[in-house]
């Protein structure tokens, strides 16, 4: 009988991509850094990626960001805090990334990132079969 490697999982949440023709647009703020519509690479219910401009690239990693205002497509202003994880160059579009990971949420706010997700899975999904059909 083979012996079969289980395979782990690092990310606790999915991540979605949005739209192109839907940009999902974020800023940061925080008492010395304030960032303002910044693009969303990609977002889930435990945190977002966002595209840096080109004349910041000294956001520390660990750095609490006290507020993060995320606009949903069709859906609304999601207000969260953060950390900032990772900082990164998008090896595709060749663009600095910064990944925060989710600190708080409101419960409103949580609902609506998770309609947010919902919806844009079920255009993923709609969009990957429609293709083979």
């Amino acid at each position: 009988m083979p012996i079969v490697q289980e395979v782990k999982e690092r990310r606790r949440y999915i991540r979605v991509a949005p739209s192109l023709s839907n940009p999902v647009k974020t800023t940061i703020q925080d008492e010395d850094l304030h960032l303002e519509a910044l693009r969303v690479k990609d977002i889930s219910l435990g945190g977002i990626a966002v595209e840096l401009p080109d004349n910041v690239w000294n956001v520390p990693v660990g750095r609490q960001v006290s507020k993060l205002e995320i606009e949903l497509p069709k859906l609304g202003k999601v207000t969260a805090s953060g950390v900032i994880r990772r900082l990164d160059v998008d090896r595709e579009t060749n663009k600095k990334i910064c990944a925060l990971e989710f600190t708080r949420v409101p419960i409103p706010a949580d609902r609506l990132l998770y309609q947010y997700i919902n919806r844009r899975q079920r255009e993923l999904y709609w969009f990957a079969n429609e293709r083979v059909h």
